[in-house]
């Protein structure tokens, strides 16, 4: 989501500057906004193309990851509750997904995480919770990174985060107990194409990985 703001926040200043042509003649704007689409296209290219990434940058995405893992949390509160509206429910299970390296990944402490048995990959906890619905949502805290991003091949990072677990019940009539649990998720940095209007660009993005 970060890249998102990056390139909204210079698409925003390259409409501001082009803005005071207005009484240019019509040549010289063209140039000008000719100009500042190739500048835009390459201040994307170099931050989120190159293949050599600092370690300010690095320190960057595991932000990234932990602002995804919030974001888990946050759809899964939506997704969990049957109260509300199903599409609403199926949209955010999909956000979940697009989270993910793989709707694949491994849950296993999913004992640790919900009490509901018989799912132990996202797929199955999503496919549950869509039919039966779940208890409570997670509530991370303390979030820390506890292996910082190495690179894997030319194309991927792996590292991992830890986390205090707070599970806490949906319904707030509800009185059980509210179990506090320590796990570590994985954190990938992928290099994947992305779309940049009519141009296909390969950029650097982070998704959440196993939960152990």
């Amino acid at each position: 989501m970060k890249w998102t703001r990056y390139i909204l926040i210079l698409i925003m200043i390259y409409l501001v500057c082009s803005a005071r042509t207005c009484n240019e003649d019509e040549e010289t704007n063209a140039s000008r906004e000719e100009k500042y689409i190739m500048n835009l296209k390459d201040s994307v290219k170099h931050v989120f193309m190159s293949d050599s990434l600092t370690d300010q940058l690095l320190r960057a995405y595991e932000v990234t990851a932990l602002e995804k893992l919030n974001d888990f949390a946050d759809y899964m509160r939506i997704f969990s509750d049957t109260t509300l509206d199903l599409k609403f429910r199926q949209h955010a299970a999909e956000l979940v997904k697009g989270l993910f390296i793989s709707d694949k990944i491994e849950l296993y402490s999913r004992s640790k995480i919900y009490p509901e048995p018989d799912f132990n990959t996202l797929e199955f906890l999503l496919d549950y919770g869509l039919s039966e619905g779940i208890s409570c949502w997670i509530n991370p805290l303390q979030i820390t990174v506890s292996n910082p991003f190495v690179r894997k091949n030319d194309s991927t990072f792996i590292g991992n985060l830890s986390f205090i677990n707070k599970c806490v019940p949906l319904r707030r009539k509800d009185t059980s107990e509210i179990k506090s649990r320590e796990l570590v998720i994985d954190i990938y940095l992928v290099k994947k194409l992305r779309s940049f209007g009519i141009d296909q660009i390969r950029v650097w993005d982070v998704y959440l990985g196993d939960i152990k």
